[in-house]
């Protein structure tokens, strides 16, 4: 039996009929959980599908892609779940990086793997959620999800029950973090206890299923500590409290930038009395956000610093010892000893800027390395640290200060993209010479994407640029800003100084929305 398999069965036999999980007007009891989960592993096993599979799932948010997870987890299969707007080169090079042999999507995303096959030999099957494609290619075989449905779900043993999530590229391609079902249940009963999860609690959670957050900070929590989630297929601000009320929900998770959101449609005066909601569990709350919440709202945040390949490593929650600073991301986890280093790997003083490294103190707290990419897992392991990329300080009591990412990654609305992946997309526009993708702060997204352009002729079409990158491109990583140089600002070492961009700003850009059809010179 794999580990979900039995984080179901147990979650039946104590909760029975309790709602588990609830998606728009679906309401799931834990009995009704596991017989959903098993019967669609029967379903995968009758075609074929088993441990030594790699199974990539392209789905928004909803009740069936819980089922996938679900079912593919039961087979003891490679669970890989993946952002479904990806498109084109990135698609490819991830299919293929994580030898995906079966893919299950919704019906919208089908037409952008069937384009790729050909650049895929191991994919052999594609299950599709929706309205069945009429022309039926030669490979891979197609089955419409709806039938994918047994009787009799087999118990695995023995399987890796690996689960692998991608990174953001930074410097390269996105690398493949390789958990496990073990590990990710570590997670998500640890996360559970510090959020002081019970049976009366009722989590809503919007963010992507494809993400660590939705399915091991909400989704597996609410179930191994015998609550409920209401699952979303994305945020919505205007209907927040709607849901909260409807719902009674007790807690949420969230990234700074949904705080304000919620913040801005919260009514003056509201408190304690006014909603049932009692916590909430994220990261990237500023001081002035994580004040005004506790002081007009009257709940209890809990903000962690981690990354995917080592989840909640530090905690700042109302917890003993734990408690620290409003700003801070807190101490060091029960998951993890946290350090702050200089570039020899020297522990620096308190309140030092250096690199945040971590290590575990449990089993299965942190990744067993990156898929395919044994050089990659060597570096990050260095002087028995895995080195986060990140930059913070600690002060004198051990608390962990967030400064910024070595990494070269932008966060937008709780996505974290790859500079270096938009940039690959961008440079291959035939009028392209040079460019450098960076993050513009801002307070409802984050961060916005902006890139700096070097026309090959000191000109060029920015709506065919666009064009270009939103046929290539996640909505989301589509620059909204531009800014048109003669050339990139340089090191003595010729390495484009992205701080020097940042630091000119919005000022110096031009909004995508103005560029449409307009040509633009140096």
């Amino acid at each position: 039996m794999t580990t979900m398999h039995n984080v179901l069965r147990n979650g039946a036999e104590l909760y029975g009929d309790r709602a588990a999980i609830l998606f728009g007007e679906d309401i799931l009891s834990y009995s009704a959980v596991l017989e959903m989960a098993e019967r669609f592993a029967a379903g995968l096993g009758a075609l074929g599908v088993g441990p030594g599979d790699s199974v990539a799932c392209l789905m928004d948010n909803s009740m069936d892609a819980i089922r996938v997870w679900f079912g593919v987890a039961l087979l003891g299969a490679a669970d890989v779940p993946m952002n479904p707007q990806y498109r084109g080169d990135l698609l490819a090079y991830l299919l293929s990086d994580s030898g995906a042999t079966v893919v299950i999507c919704d019906a919208e995303y089908f037409p952008g793997v069937l384009e790729l096959t050909d650049r895929l030999p191991e994919l052999r099957l594609m299950v599709i959620r929706g309205e069945m494609p009429r022309d039926v290619p030669e490979r891979p075989a197609l089955v419409p999800m709806a039938e994918v449905d047994g009787s009799e779900s087999a118990e695995v043993n023995g399987a890796e029950e690996r689960v692998i999530l991608y990174t953001s590229g930074t410097t390269g391609p996105s690398k493949g973090v390789v958990h496990t079902q073990a590990s990710s249940l570590v997670l998500s009963e640890y996360n559970a206890a510090c959020l002081e999860y019970g049976p009366k609690d009722r989590l809503l959670n919007f963010f992507p299923l494809f993400h660590q957050n939705a399915r091991y900070t909400g989704v597996l929590p609410a179930l191994v500590s015998g609550g409920s989630i209401r699952m979303q297929r994305k945020f919505s601000s205007s209907r927040f409290w709607d849901v909260v009320g409807e719902d009674g929900i007790t807690a949420f998770n969230y990234l700074g930038s949904v705080l304000r959101l919620i913040l801005n449609v919260t009514p003056e005066g509201w408190g304690r009395g006014d909603h049932t909601l009692t916590k909430a569990f994220g990261a990237g709350a500023t001081p002035a956000l994580w004040e005004e919440c506790e002081r007009r709202l009257a709940i209890r945040l809990v903000e962690t610093y981690g990354l995917s390949e080592a989840p909640m490593a530090t905690l700042n929650s109302g917890l003993a010892g734990c408690a620290g600073p409003v700003g801070s991301a807190g101490r060091a986890s029960e998951l993890f000893e946290v350090a702050v280093v200089d570039e020899a790997d020297r522990q620096v003083p308190a309140g030092t800027i250096g690199e945040i490294v971590m290590r575990p103190r449990r089993p299965n707290a942190l990744m067993q390395g990156y898929l395919n990419k044994d050089a990659a897992t060597v570096r990050a392991f260095r002087n028995l640290w895995f080195h986060s990329g990140d930059r913070g300080r600690l002060n004198e009591e051990g608390f962990l200060y967030f400064e910024a990412r070595d990494k070269d990654s932008i966060r937008r609305r709780g996505e974290n993209i790859s500079a270096w992946e938009v940039e690959s997309v961008l440079d291959r526009h035939p009028d392209v010479a040079e460019t450098a993708v960076f993050g513009i702060p801002c307070e409802e997204t984050d961060e916005e994407v902006a890139a700096a352009v070097v026309w090959k002729c000191g000109k060029g079409d920015f709506a065919a640029l666009l064009a270009h990158a939103e046929a290539r491109l996640p909505e989301y990583a589509v620059p909204t800003w531009f800014r048109v140089m003669e050339d990139l600002p340089r090191t003595s070492t010729e390495k484009v100084q992205k701080a020097e961009l940042r630091k000119a700003g919005r000022d110096a850009c031009v909004a995508a929305a103005e560029l449409k059809g307009a040509v633009a010179e140096t």
